[in-house]
């Protein structure tokens, strides 16, 4: 038998009984149910209250951890963790009732690696269908799945991995400002001795108003974190792979095609959103060159101009 720490640190009450309900609602039962209160001055108490349930483990930070460093909420909660296997669940996401019986599955067929990996569509406040996951080999290594993500073909949100307990806990999760492409690095960093996925998409992942990654209040954080992110890819120094598919992958991930991702992601996750009078933070676009940041402010303004940015 193996055991899970399903760890869900929880500030919103908006969607958390949806939340709770599908991941007891799993057809593995052999799980505990980490909740930690990070502070909230919402009335998660009596949420939690409504549940009666023995696998359900119930905490209070003294202090608001994540309002600081929403990373050092994740590595505090899942300190909590019992289990050989931990997920990191959120306030307002979904899981398929199935989605802990694939992953224990995959983890037995794929012993040796630390992190299981589900599809993940994205909802809408509403629960209405607004994107889907691309579709992973039951086993890719890590040039492949470095590869998977560039290329947008792995959508990429905490919740939907697994995690082995012993190798999560010492490396930690990576820290970023409000945690703004933590799950990319985290995820690539476990992913050392491979990855396995499971083909169905058991997780769904809210984009709402309410989401920290949805909203425009922290373009700065953003920014840095964006290049935070792109400096930590560029230093992974993997070792040229022998294998044909590998030795694709790993071709086609190094610094020049990092930097044209970077490059895109500097615009449309961040300058493209600012307002005219702050077109100086372009400069903080570090891991640019000068003539990219010239670039970008012709096609700010040019956006501007056909009406695209509003």
């Amino acid at each position: 038998m193996t055991f899970v720490s399903v760890v869900l640190p929880a500030y919103k009450i908006k969607y958390l009984r949806e939340a709770i309900i599908s991941i007891l609602n799993q057809t593995y039962i052999h799980f505990e149910l980490i909740i930690v209160n990070d502070a909230s001055p919402e009335d998660i108490d009596s949420i939690i209250s409504s549940f009666e349930d023995e696998r359900i483990k119930y905490f209070t930070n003294e202090i608001n951890i994540g309002g600081t460093s929403l990373v050092e909420q994740w590595n505090h909660c899942i300190s909590f963790a019992k289990g050989e296997y931990i997920v990191l669940a959120a306030d307002d996401d979904i899981y398929y009732s199935s989605f802990l019986e694939q992953c224990i599955t995959l983890t037995k067929k794929y012993p040796s690696v630390n992190i299981i990996r589900t599809g993940a569509e994205q909802i809408d406040e509403n629960n209405n269908l607004i994107g889907i996951d691309g579709i992973l080999p039951e086993y890719s290594s890590k040039y492949q799945f470095l590869y998977y993500w560039l290329t947008a073909v792995a959508f990429t949100c905490i919740g939907n991995y697994m995690f082995k307990a012993e190798v999560l806990k010492e490396k930690k999760f990576i820290d970023f400002p409000f945690a703004f492409g933590s799950d990319v690095a985290s995820t690539i960093m476990m992913a050392e001795n491979g990855i396995a996925s499971t083909r169905e998409m058991l997780f769904q992942f809210r984009i709402s108003s309410i989401h920290l990654s949805s909203s425009e209040k922290y373009l700065d954080e953003k920014l840095e974190a964006t290049t935070m992110l792109y400096t930590w890819l560029m230093n992974l120094n993997y070792e040229r792979p022998s294998g044909r598919f590998d030795s694709f992958c790993y071709e086609n991930t190094q610094k020049e095609t990092l930097y044209t991702k970077c490059r895109y992601d500097y615009y449309n996750q961040v300058i493209k959103r600012i307002p005219f009078f702050q077109l100086k933070k372009i400069k903080y676009c570090s891991l640019l060159s000068n003539k990219d940041k010239a670039k970008m402010l012709i096609r700010y303004l040019l956006d501007r101009v056909k009406g695209k940015l509003g």
